[in-house]
């Protein structure tokens, strides 16, 4: 019926209240693994669906009458998933209760007798009931009844005249005073005993040792209790020794305003994604109690335990994850539809292997992890030997089978964390990532041999080859991409030059790593210089909407660039300092610079009442990891006032994040006080599709080389197109970069693209010729 319908009816690709649509994703919600198995739910819902398949008539009255069925059956989940709360919040409720009784009745205990002479008999009756008899006291009547106070009054009047008798103070007249009481005092202790825990008889013995003590038949024996007095942490000294462990601060922090209700998600063992709901926290903020969709408790974190989550992952549901049953399958297509268009622009399309570029991204990515963490990686350069002479005597299409042959052992060989790609004709590359070159060797030494003992049927004969492999180390001092693949690929020449099939390591220039830090210091010294001496300067390029009609709108949403300026007074492309800044991991200090005079600039706007334009701000990958960039951050919005709605950071180099969880945690921060988000360069990377699943983002950025040939290129205009609807599909906007002509303006309008950027539509301007432009506010 739903196959016919979605031919017939087309309101249900575009209708989201669709009858049927409003059907699959109610019945896919009460379809959830947690509300199974449940025999009665299974037989209604069969039920239902067998009365849609034998009474559809091409029409949609019968998904209406089935929705109805469906809604009464999801009340009634909702209401049970209710109930279940409620009985775990209750119940956890009472223990809570319990334990801080018992936690507050040690701590008035080991104030009182928490010492290294303490009276033996006196500990023994704590244990043997009247500990028990405060808790339930302090549970039942709270610490500020009279009957908690007399039970402590008893503990200090015993723990008085034990002391006295041992230490020899009492005189006649005390001692007569205290015959007179202390067995009515004894008597008492037992009554109260017996009342409230009657099957407790385990105090009888000492309260008779205690009279005989009293009663000056037996000494006082003595025990150490100084340890016992050592309480546990309080929540407040707990915090603050979490709060000086650096990598969880954020996560405290973000544990700290977690609210009753919030859903999170996380990854189970097999990679599925699995929701829980926060159903109880204690008063102190240190217990945290969550619960499936079915309302069962299924963890019990302390705030630690929660912080070390978060930082794993755990985190509210991702933009992706909000999408109904429908919407995410036809989500799902539009992002297959997307990656099969990207696919032959990342890999080789012989083998399917990944090409040079992106092979060459990766690479790249990996030495910027390697200068953050100062990590090992390798690379290794491998060619395949004589292979010349398959097609020599075979023919093209046999050494294309030899080539596929070898492009599968490699993809099987080199096991995880690692990457294969063809870069040409018969040379192959595996990138290794947390391997130092002794690993690496190791590795590449096993494909060899693995290569060495395979084969290929070509006409009947068992070919079999070999390959020269060099071995390259990715490391904090690398100087660039291009360098590690040459030497990876001079050391795979020696390994010819050597006899073939064998592994060679690059000969390491030994002042490699000296060069490296005193490069190092030196950019840094000319980064500092730059700011002090004003050579940054901010430039704003409109970010034009385009109407159906194609009329252009008055721009007052820019992005700001980076410019260097000369000595003369012209502007000068910061390329270069960039890559700088991005090799030495001081692309932090550039972002400050530019935030901080970003929020300037909109500070003396609005002292002079002009209109304020939407600012998309750069931020590398680098920047949004950091936690000390994120509190700077917040710093600078509080220090000039800044209207965030306003504020847009678009994220450069996807590529620099190296930790995706704290991507995603940032841009939730700074979205929950206004400001939006934007990704650059979508498409690019093979990462693509993760950042725009997890990370909740306004906009996306269609990446200029899909739209500099738009209008030449089918390919790049589907690849623009499937992202466009990509982005739509999660109530994203596009931005388009590049746009140079006209030509390429009307394929955009065509596909539906939100934004256009480039020099065709607006070149960059300074900040204060923007200013000029903007319209004052009317008063």
């Amino acid at each position: 019926p739903l196959a016919k319908l979605a031919l017939m009816d087309q309101r249900f690709f575009l209708d989201r209240n669709h009858p049927a649509r409003t059907t699959l994703d109610k019945l896919a919600q009460l379809a959830n693994s947690a509300n199974f198995p449940n025999k009665a739910l299974e037989t209604r819902i069969a039920g239902i669906i067998e009365d849609i398949v034998e009474n559809y008539a091409e029409d949609a009255a019968v998904f209406e009458m089935a929705l109805r069925k469906i809604e009464s059956l999801a009340a009634q989940q909702e209401r049970a998933l209710s109930r279940n709360v409620e009985r775990v919040v209750r119940i956890q409720e009472g223990q809570d209760k319990l334990h801080r009784a018992q936690h507050l009745v040690d701590k008035a205990v080991a104030e009182r007798i928490g010492t290294a002479s303490t009276p033996r008999v006196l500990v023994d009756l704590v244990e043997n009931g009247w500990r028990d008899l405060l808790v339930l006291t302090y549970v039942r009547e709270g610490p500020d009844s009279d009957a908690w106070k007399e039970l402590l009054k008893t503990l200090d009047q015993l723990n008085l005249w034990l002391s006295q008798h041992e230490q020899g103070e009492a005189g006649d007249d005390l001692l007569m005073q205290r015959g007179l009481e202390a067995g009515t005092l004894i008597d008492m202790i037992g009554q109260q005993l017996a009342a409230a825990l009657p099957t407790n008889v385990s105090h009888q013995p000492v309260l008779e040792e205690l009279r005989e003590i009293v009663a000056g038949n037996r000494e006082v024996e003595l025990v150490d209790r100084s340890s016992a007095a050592e309480a546990a942490p309080e929540p407040a000294e707990i915090r603050a020794r979490i709060e000086d462990l650096p990598r969880l601060r954020r996560w405290v922090k973000r544990v700290e305003q977690l609210e009753k209700d919030t859903w999170l998600t996380y990854r189970d063992k097999n990679g599925r994604k699995v929701r829980i709901q926060l159903a109880w926290i204690s008063e102190e903020r240190d217990r945290f109690i969550f619960v499936n969709e079915r309302g069962q408790k299924i963890a019990d974190l302390s705030a630690i335990q929660l912080a070390r989550q978060l930082s794993k992952g755990m985190q509210p549901p991702a933009p992706a994850d909000r999408l109904s049953v429908v919407d995410k399958s036809l989500y799902e297509t539009l992002e297959h539809v997307q990656k099969t268009l990207s696919f032959s622009r990342n890999h080789d399309s012989l083998t399917r292997l990944i090409n040079r570029d992106t092979f060459v991204d990766q690479v790249q990515r990996t030495l910027r992890h390697a200068r953050a963490r100062h990590s090992q990686h390798a690379v290794l350069y491998l060619n395949v030997d004589q292979f010349k002479l398959v097609n020599e005597v075979y023919d093209r299409v046999h050494g294309d089978q030899v080539l596929l042959e070898f492009a599968r052992l490699l993809a099987q060989l080199h096991g995880k964390k690692s990457s294969s790609a063809r870069l040409e004709s018969d040379s192959f590359a595996v990138l290794l990532l947390d391997r130092d070159i002794e690993q690496a060797m190791h590795i590449a030494e096993k494909i060899r041999r693995d290569i060495e003992a395979s084969s290929v049927d070509i006409e009947g004969e068992n070919i079999s080859f070999t390959v020269s492999i060099g071995v390259a180390p990715v490391r904090e001092y690398s100087p660039d991409v291009n360098t590690i693949l040459d030497s990876a690929r001079t050391a795979m020449h020696h390994a010819k030059e050597q006899g073939r099939n064998r592994v060679v390591p690059y000969a390491e220039d030994q002042t490699a790593a000296s060069t490296y830090t005193r490069e190092k210091q030196r950019v840094k010294k000319d980064l500092e210089q730059a700011v002090a001496t004003d050579r940054f300067v901010l430039q704003a390029q409109p970010i034009v909407q385009t109407r159906i009609t194609g009329e252009a709108v008055e721009s007052l949403h820019y992005e700001l660039l980076l410019g260097i300026s000369n000595k003369d007074g012209s502007l000068a492309s910061p390329s270069s300092f960039i890559a700088s800044a991005e090799r030495y991991g001081f692309m932090t200090l550039v972002d400050r610079w530019v935030v901080r005079e970003a929020f300037r600039w909109i500070s003396q706007l609005m002292d002079a009442q002009k209109v304020i334009p939407s600012l998309s701000i750069n931020l590398s990958g680098m920047s949004v990891t950091d936690d000390e960039f994120m509190d700077y951050l917040f710093e600078q919005i509080s220090e000039y006032g800044v209207g965030t709605s306003r504020v847009c950071f678009e994220i450069t180099e996807t590529g620099t994040i190296s930790n995706l969880v704290k991507a995603a945690d940032f841009v939730r921060a700074f979205r929950n006080i206004g400001c939006k988000f934007s990704i650059d360069d979508f498409g690019t990377g093979l990462a693509s599709h993760n950042y725009l699943r997890e990370l909740p983002v306004d906009y996306v950025k269609i990446d200029g080389s899909f739209v500099v040939d738009i209008h030449n290129s089918r390919n790049d205009y589907a690849i623009a197109r499937s992202i466009n609807d990509l982005a739509h599909f999660l109530g994203q906007e596009t931005i388009a970069e590049s746009v140079e002509n006209d030509q390429i303006v009307d394929k955009l309008r065509e596909i539906g693209v939100d934004y256009l950027q480039g020099w065709g539509v607006g070149r960059p301007k300074l900040l204060a010729e923007v200013a000029q432009n903007l319209s004052t506010i009317e008063k």
